[in-house]
């Protein structure tokens, strides 16, 4: 292909999406957008092949993660902002709107006030959600929900692990997912006819306060949960480390995880470090309490976490172009392979006990650490946990009289005390085993 013929192949590039917002000091905002049309080769039309690249990414984390969107907090102009440039890309990519009102949101609720003592009333949510109708007649029927958040915490607030009041970008958390959503959904809009069964694109609105987005989605249904082949969550894919180390939870969730997953080739690149457990504190978990398979997709904690410092420029965007294809190719066996694949609970996975037990103790697990015991990865303001003088980087190793070897052993303690009761946590730290006496605390809806 020549320079004039390949310009002409490109001449759908670059588009501009003009958001409007009319309130009071607020300036009409400009994203300029890369956008992708489908290619065709000078010579007999034959269709280039597209992938996923770290520079589309970047992009889309320029706009996500910019100023103008102040943080994208759920109820607040920046997430309003978000969701319209969200909705306006499924638009363009051609995916279709299965809402009531045909515009690809879902809007919801929800109460922030148990956590937030300064917010009074109701904030309000919205799901963004597209559809590409499958192509098979016997298996269109089946959906797999590939999803990420895309709030995070506006200028801080109570959520915030800083005191800065600033604007708390969430680079990683998650305009990094939402980055490889809408990717994703842009190169399967391309493969639409070569799908069997239907795909179903979401992000989540309210995951920050407690899950409120995918916990509405699941108790109000845009598709038949029974007729789900599985979900998969993208949230923090955008610190890839330098041995290319991805996080994979809830192999446990369906006995065809491991044969599909070893078998991409886009895993290959990869060090997948596997978790069988479906919980979690992300929005794969309302799907597994449904009794859906589950993947959740995260490279992993790392001090800007819900933190101002979470920018753009720390994102690893060729580590999150790999997490992408593999989450593509999950998707595409999930779509096109002929069994629905079966639903399963790990072995002392306690997520239907730990639903209804009422203890709350405040220490956020590293989900990546896969040595004995639960370690602590961040410590939450006002909670048993401060209280108790718990640390970040504590490894639990005994719950009273419980021997704690990790996440199911400590859920599973927890299930066996109520609030109020006093507890002996017995911790590594730097090495030296600590007792550390804790108060457990009540868990409200929003824990």
């Amino acid at each position: 292909m020549d320079n004039t013929n390949r310009s002409r192949t490109r001449t759908l590039r670059r588009t501009t999406i003009l958001l409007v917002v009319a309130a009071a000091g607020i300036l009409n905002l400009r994203f300029t957008l890369t956008a992708r049309a489908q290619e065709t080769a000078s010579s007999g039309g034959a269709k280039t092949v597209w992938s996923i690249t770290a520079k589309d990414i970047g992009e889309r984390l320029d706009i996500l993660a910019s100023d103008s969107l102040e943080g994208r907090r759920t109820g607040e102009p920046g997430a309003s902002k978000a969701a319209r440039y969200i909705a306006s890309e499924f638009h363009r990519l051609q995916l279709s709107p299965i809402d009531s009102a045909h515009v690809f949101m879902q809007p919801f609720d929800f109460s922030e006030h148990a956590m937030d003592t300064t917010k009074h009333g109701f904030t309000h949510g919205m799901n963004i959600v597209g559809y590409i109708r499958g192509e098979d007649p016997q298996l269109a029927d089946q959906t797999v929900i590939i999803g990420a958040h895309y709030d995070h915490l506006g200028m801080g607030g109570p959520f915030a692990l800083d005191k800065v009041h600033a604007i708390h970008y969430g680079a990683d958390d998650n305009a990094s997912g939402t980055s490889g959503l809408l990717e994703i959904a842009e190169h399967l809009s391309k493969e639409r006819y070569t799908l069997k069964r239907s795909v179903l694109f979401i992000a989540f609105s309210g995951e920050e306060e407690g899950l409120f987005g995918s916990a509405y989605f699941t108790e109000h249904p845009l598709v038949p949960l029974k007729n789900v082949q599985a979900m998969v969550n993208m949230d923090m894919i955008g610190r890839m480390n330098d041995s290319n180390t991805l996080i994979v939870q809830g192999m446990g969730t369906s006995p065809s995880w491991k044969d599909l997953i070893t078998s991409l080739p886009e895993s290959k690149p990869l060090h997948l470090k596997y978790f069988q457990t479906g919980t979690g504190p992300s929005d794969h978990a309302k799907f597994y309490a449904k009794d859906v398979p589950v993947l959740f997709l995260f490279t992993g904690f790392h001090d800007d976490y819900h933190k101002a410092t979470d920018t753009r420029d720390k994102i690893n965007v060729v580590g999150e172009a790999k997490v992408a294809q593999f989450a593509e190719s999950v998707v595409l066996n999930l779509a096109n392979r002929p069994d629905k694949i079966a639903f399963t609970r790990p072995a002392g996975d306690t997520e239907q006990k730990a639903a209804s037990f009422g203890v709350y103790v405040g220490g956020v697990p590293d989900y990546g650490y896969d040595g004995d015991g639960l370690r602590i990865d961040e410590i939450r303001d006002n909670s048993p946990a401060k209280a108790a003088g718990l640390q970040k980087g504590d490894i639990v190793i005994k719950f009273d009289e419980m021997a704690i070897k990790n996440i199911y052993d400590y859920t599973n303690a927890l299930a066996k005390h109520h609030p109020g009761d006093k507890v002996i946590m017995k911790v590594m730290r730097a090495g030296v085993a600590v007792d550390v006496p804790v108060v457990l605390g009540k868990r409200s809806s929003e824990h």
